[in-house]
């Protein structure tokens, strides 16, 4: 007895010299009911889901996007719904890397997603957006200037960015802007410019990476198998306005960001 005293004696004594404060960091516990919504951190968070008619393996997905992504401080993927996902970054410089080289695809359906504002419920943002980077061609000389480029950004869509190699010195075939493009609505083929002195000219519009869209009504994720179009009147009767030459010739080697 005198032995067992005499050990929890010198336990108090062994963690009385620990002192909490001396720790650098701490650990907080949240409640066991929390489940996974104590990782979501809502500063980097992308919603999204993928144009598809069809269901795929979620496992493959996550797997697949993460190794594209390879982002530096990891991602956490979760089903919110049937073909609705969270994407937890942890750093800006991750989440602005996707952002920028938007768009991905799976499988070959792209991917729409939204960056999740505070206090936004993730099942309930509307997923209608995608950021291209669009090629102005047919430009002339006296047309191939800044306000061109914006103006153009806000006819296809809503302007992001120019490119800056845009005016870098060299004649270029073309110019590049970045633009967010909603699905809903069919793809812009080109843009009257007209100048005050009566010169006008067509502008053309190529989409780098675009993936399918259909020929008879311009929609992305849509197919002429699937279209409306198709059944509105007859087969011969229906028009098809937009082409394969809406879709931009990259080199593989210069454009690996998103392929």
């Amino acid at each position: 007895m005198a032995s067992s005293s005499r050990n929890d004696f010198d336990l108090n004594e062994q963690y009385g010299q620990i002192s909490l404060e001396d720790e650098e960091e701490g650990i907080l516990i949240g409640e066991e009911d929390e489940g996974d919504e104590a990782l979501f951190d809502d500063r980097w968070c992308l919603v999204g889901k993928f144009l598809t008619r069809w269901t795929f393996d979620f496992d493959a997905m996550r797997h697949m996007m993460a190794s594209v992504w390879q982002s530096r401080k990891g991602v956490y993927i979760k089903e919110l719904d049937t073909n609705r996902y969270l994407f937890q970054f942890y750093h800006e410089l991750d989440i602005q890397s996707v952002i920028d080289g938007s768009p991905w695809t799976f499988n070959k359906c792209p991917l729409v997603f939204h960056r999740l504002k505070k206090g936004e419920e993730p099942k309930s943002v509307v997923l209608n957006k995608i950021d291209f980077w669009v090629q102005i061609h047919g430009l002339k000389t006296g047309f191939m200037l800044e306000n061109i480029v914006r103006s153009a950004g806000e006819y296809v869509g809503r302007f992001v960015k120019s490119d800056s190699k845009n005016f870098n010195g060299l004649w270029r075939d073309y110019l590049r802007v970045r633009a967010t493009i909603d699905i809903d609505k069919p793809l812009k083929r080109r843009m009257k410019l007209c100048k005050e002195n009566g010169d006008w000219i067509w502008a053309n519009f190529q989409y780098e990476h675009l993936p399918t869209f259909c020929f008879a009504c311009g929609i992305i994720g849509n197919s002429e198998r699937f279209c409306p179009r198709r059944f509105d009147q007859p087969l011969e009767q229906i028009a098809k306005p937009y082409g394969i030459g809406m879709r931009a010739q990259l080199k593989k080697q210069n454009y690996l960001i998103g392929a």
